[in-house]
C-alpha cells in the first residue's frame, strides 16, 4: 500500500532519506513484534513493518542510477536477489534457534526469566541489532544517487569519510615506508584515481564544507503520473504482477502438497483429472527441499544469468520463463501416480532446477525491464515503488486464492488439479505481454518505445529545463566540478604540495612515486 508514496517520497527528497527512515521504521516495528503479547499486536506491528518501509524499490533505483550502462545491469540486478536468498537461507535457521530460548536451552534461559515470558523477542532483537548496524553504516558509508541530491551537505557521509581517511592512512602505515602528508591524510582510492575523479570527490567535499552548498540544488517535484506510467511501463508492471501471483502461490501450495498424506484405496487415482493426496512428506525432507533449491537459484543468480543476459537480452530470458512456467505447473500433480522412486527422485530433480532457472529469468529480467522504461531519472523511485506495490498486491491474492483451490480440489470428486490448471491458465496469461515488450536503453539513453520519447518529450515541454536525464546531469555535475576546482587548488596548494605533485604525475600517466 505504501510502496508508491516510499518511491515518490525518494524522488523528492532522496535515495538515502528514504532508506534510513524505511531501516528505522522496520527496526521498531520488529523490536514491537517480538514483545507481542496478543494477536492484534502481531499483527499491527506487521503491518507497520510493511507500511514503514519501502526499501525494495528504492534499493533497485538506487542500482539503476549507480550502473546506468545497460551491458552491466545483469550482473548488477543480480546482486539484489543473491542477498535475499543468502538472508533466506540464514535467517529461518537464526530464527529457529534464537526462538523460545528457554524452552530449548534452560540451563542459560531459566524458567520464569524475562525471555521465557517473551518467547520470541531474543530472535527480533537479533533483527532489531543487524538493522541497526546497517542504518549506522548507511549513515556513515551510503552515498546519494539521485541527481540534484548528490553534492548536498550530508554531516553523516561527512564523518564517514573521515573514518575512510583514517583507516586508511593506517593501512598506508602498515604497508608502506613513506610518510603520510603531514596535514592531509590521503586515502588509497585518491592515490590511484584519475584526475577527473579526485576533483570531482575534492570538490564535494569543499561544497559540503560551504553553507552556500545547501542551496547549489533544489529538490524538483516529481513528474506527473503520464510520465511515470509510459505504455511500455505498464506492460512490464502487469507481467510482474502475473510473475508475483503464479510464482507465489506455487510456493505456497507445494509445501501442502508435499506433506498431504498420499491417496488410498477409498480414494484413489483417477486420471486425467483426478489426483488426491500428496507424497506425504516430512517436515524435515521439505525443508532440505526448499534449501537445494535456494542454493541452485542462489548460483544460478549470479553465475549463470549475467552472462546469458548480455547475450540474449532481458526480453527473451522472460520470454524463456513464460514458456516454461506453464509446463511446470500443468506436469506437477501428475508426478504423484509415478510408481518408481528412482524416476520421482528424477523427474522432480527436473521441476526443482526448471523452477530455479525460470525464477531468476523472470524476476530478474522483469525488474531490468521495469527499470529501463522510466522515462526519466526523475520517475525512477515512484516507477520502482508502484511496481513493487502492485507486486506485493499479487502476493496477497494469488496465495489466498490458490490456496483456497486447493482445498476445494482434494474435497471434491473429480477435479483435484484445479489449482495447478489455474496456474498454468496465469502463466499463459503472460503471452499476452511479452510480444509487445522492447529492450529499454534506460533512464541515460533513449528510450527504444515511442510511447517513453513521446513521454518525455511532453515532460520536457511541460518542465522545461527541470528535466534533468542522464547525460544532462553529468554535465551539469562536470560544470560544477570545473568551477571549484580553481577555488580547490589554492586552497590546497600551500597546505598539501605532495598531493599535487602525485595529481600531476597521474594525469600524465606516471605509474610510480619517488
Amino acid at each position: 500500500m505504501t510502496g508508491i508514496a516510499w518511491g515518490r517520497l525518494s524522488d523528492r527528497v532522496g535515495r538515502k532519506p528514504a532508506i534510513l527512515c524505511g531501516i528505522l521504521g522496520m527496526l521498531s516495528s520488529v523490536l514491537v513484534f517480538g514483545f507481542s503479547n496478543s494477536i492484534a499486536m502481531a499483527m499491527i506491528s506487521r503491518s507497520c513493518i510493511g507500511f514503514l518501509n519501502g526499501n525494495v524499490g528504492i534499493l533497485r533505483t538506487v542500482v539503476a542510477e549507480l550502473v546506468p550502462e545497460r551491458e552491466l545491469q545483469p550482473q548488477a540486478f543480480s546482486l539484489l536477489p543473491l542477498t535475499w536468498s543468502i538472508g533466506s537461507i540464514a535467517g529461518p535457521i537464526i530464527g529457529g534457534f534464537l526462538s523460545e530460548p528457554a524452552k530449548n536451552y534452560p540451563s542459560i534461559f531459566p524458567q520464569g526469566s524475562f525471555f521465557d515470558r517473551h518467547p520470541f523477542a531474543l530472535p527480533n532483537i537479533f533483527t532489531a541489532a543487524i538493522l541497526f548496524m546497517a542504518l549506522v553504516f548507511g549513515t556513515l558509508f551510503l552515498e546519494e544517487t539521485l541527481v540534484g541530491h548528490r553534492h548536498r551537505y550530508d554531516p553523516g557521509r561527512e564523518v564517514g569519510k573521515k573514518i575512510e581517511a583514517f583507516l586508511s592512512s593506517i593501512f598506508t602505515w602498515f604497508v608502506s615506508t613513506e610518510p603520510a602528508c603531514k596535514h592531509s591524510p590521503i586515502p588509497e582510492d585518491e592515490e590511484t584515481a584519475p584526475l577527473a575523479s579526485q576533483s570531482n570527490n575534492y570538490s564535494s567535499t569543499t561544497k559540503s564544507s560551504s553553507p552556500a552548498a545547501h542551496h547549489t540544488h533544489h529538490p524538483h517535484a516529481p513528474l506527473p503520473w503520464s510520465q511515470v506510467l509510459t505504455r511500455q511501463s505498464i506492460y512490464n508492471i502487469v507481467l510482474y504482477f502475473l510473475i508475483a501471483i503464479h510464482v507465489v502461490s506455487y510456493d505456497s501450495i507445494l509445501p501442502v502438497f508435499f506433506s498431504t498424506k498420499p491417496p488410498n484405496a477409498k480414494d484413489p487415482i483417477r486420471l486425467p483429472f483426478h489426483i488426491p493426496g500428496g507424497f506425504g512428506l516430512s517436515t524435515a525432507q521439505i525443508g532440505l527441499i526448499y534449501s537445494v533449491n535456494a542454493i541452485i537459484t542462489m548460483l544460478l543468480q549470479f553465475l549463470l544469468y549475467p552472462p546469458i543476459a548480455r547475450h540474449y537480452g532481458s526480453v527473451k530470458l522472460l520470454a524463456v520463463s513464460a514458456a516454461v512456467y506453464p509446463f511446470i505447473y500443468f506436469v506437477t500433480p501428475y508426478t504423484l501416480p509415478i510408481a518408481s522412486q528412482k524416476w520421482l527422485y528424477a523427474s522432480w530433480s527436473v521441476i526443482i532446477l526448471l523452477k530455479s532457472i525460470t525464477g531468476v529469468f523472470a524476476f530478474t529480467s522483469s525488474t531490468i525491464l521495469i527499470t529501463n522504461t522510466a522515462s526519466s531519472i526523475r520517475v525512477l523511485g515512484t516507477l520502482n515503488g508502484f511496481a513493487t506495490s502492485t507486486a506485493a498486491m499479487g502476493r496477497a491474492v494469488g496465495p489466498s486464492s490458490f490456496g483456497w483451490m486447493f482445498s476445494l480440489g482434494q474435497r471434491s470428486r473429480g477435479w483435484t488439479t484445479i489449482p495447478w490448471v489455474g496456474l498454468t491458465i496465469v502463466a499463459v496469461m503472460m503471452w499476452v505481454w511479452i510480444p509487445k515488450l522492447v529492450e529499454g536503453d534506460g533512464v541515460d539513453g533513449e528510450s527504444s518505445s515511442e510511447s517513453s520519447e513521446s513521454s518525455d518529450d511532453e515532460g520536457e515541454e511541460e518542465n522545461g529545463v527541470e528535466v534533468i536525464d542522464g547525460e544532462r546531469a553529468r554535465g551539469i555535475e562536470f560544470v560544477e566540478t570545473e568551477r571549484e576546482e580553481g577555488r580547490l587548488e589554492e586552497e590546497l596548494e600551500g597546505e598539501c604540495k605532495k598531493v599535487k605533485g602525485r595529481r600531476r604525475r597521474l594525469s600524465m600517466g606516471s605509474v610510480g612515486e619517488q
